[in-house]
């Protein structure tokens, strides 16, 4: 089992947190508690700038956020898209629409549930009833489509779930067709998501932080999944939690355990540092 430090001291002042959600600040039933709000009121009221990082939808995003009731930066779709804190679109990075096609075409036959984030619009195929609970805290319900019959322009996040096993089939066909030309990664064992070329995480943050004038050593981040990897090397204060997988564990040596997001990881974590009295 990999053991990464539980706690550090932090040389650079964090001016900065960004944060994942599943996995990370939302607990395991997919909800904000009340010691999350109030530890990310306390760090904002210090001064210190929040954002999220996620692979939800901005819609989704936006309506969760507003229950931290404070001026936040949104990054959604894994990166593909950036909203100020008045909903101002930044930066948007979406798949040219012969790819979308191309993936739609070689995931065809495939038992799995397939999804399309295309601008305000969370489109499927089929019925999934488990993927509207993960959604109820915001409410956010997708649009029962037609993919062969829609325009595929604006597509910003391809994401598929099934059993692990049928996922690895699938990953390993669109690779070898695709892995060039579009980014395809596992978020966690039941989700497999599609990109562009060059979206992630991390590379959306460094636009952020070019523009706020921070730098990296003044940021801290928190994540549990494999989509949060490149965000979390990129910072000068990495913290993974405690229900990440063995595999992120290993990925990230250097980074700081917190406790899982099923016991307020988060929140336990920046009262222990940033949060601490002195």
């Amino acid at each position: 089992m990999t053991t990464l430090k539980t706690d550090t001291l932090m040389d650079v002042p964090v001016k900065m947190v960004v944060s994942d959600l599943d996995g990370t600040l939302l607990n395991s039933e997919h909800k904000l508690t009340k010691s999350t709000i109030d530890a990310v009121k306390a760090l904002v009221e210090q001064g210190v700038q929040f954002m999220l990082a996620t692979g939800r939808h901005y819609q989704d995003v936006y309506l969760i956020a507003k229950q931290l009731n404070v001026d936040i930066c949104l990054i959604t779709s894994n990166g593909a898209r950036v909203h100020n804190s008045s909903g101002e679109l930044l930066y948007e990075n979406h798949m040219p629409s012969h790819l979308v096609k191309k993936v739609l075409y070689l995931s065809e036959g495939f038992d799995v549930h397939r999804n399309l984030y295309q601008q305000d619009f969370w489109l499927v195929e089929e019925p999934h009833e488990a993927l509207l609970a993960i959604h109820h805290e915001s409410g956010f319900k997708y649009k029962i489509c037609d993919f062969s019959a829609i325009d595929l322009a604006h597509i910003d996040k391809i994401y598929f779930t099934a059993e692990h096993d049928k996922l690895v089939e699938l990953e390993t066909l669109l690779k070898q067709h695709l892995s060039q030309q579009l980014c395809i990664t596992f978020t966690s064992p039941e989700y497999l998501e599609v990109m562009n070329l060059g979206v992630s995480k991390g590379q959306a943050l460094k636009m952020v932080l070019k523009q706020r004038a921070l730098s990296f050593k003044e940021v801290m981040a928190l994540g549990d999944g494999m989509n949060d990897i490149e965000m979390l090397n990129l910072v000068g204060h990495a913290v993974v939690m405690d229900n990440a997988s063995e595999q992120v564990k290993t990925l990230l040596p250097n980074a700081i355990l917190a406790n899982s997001n099923a016991v307020d990881g988060v929140a336990v974590y920046l009262q222990k540092t940033i949060l601490k009295s002195d």
